[in-house]
């Protein structure tokens, strides 16, 4: 698996295809994940901590804390 970082101090889109991405505002602000239809907001300076608590972690492979 390759891996690579972007560090762009204003944001990140992951854009899977037109139907699927993640984008995530300058330090973790207004979050919002697409997957077909489905769409989730996560706005605010605390959208991080709010896209990490909705996590169902008895579905992740590995979690921690």
């Amino acid at each position: 698996m390759s891996r690579q970082e972007i560090a762009n101090d204003n944001g990140t889109d992951l854009v899977i295809n037109e139907d699927k991405y993640i984008s995530i505002g300058k330090d973790g602000a207004d979050i919002v994940i697409k997957n077909g239809s489905k769409m989730i907001w996560f706005d605010g300076e605390d959208a991080w901590e709010h896209f990490i608590a909705a996590i169902d972690t008895g579905k992740a492979s590995l979690s921690t804390g």
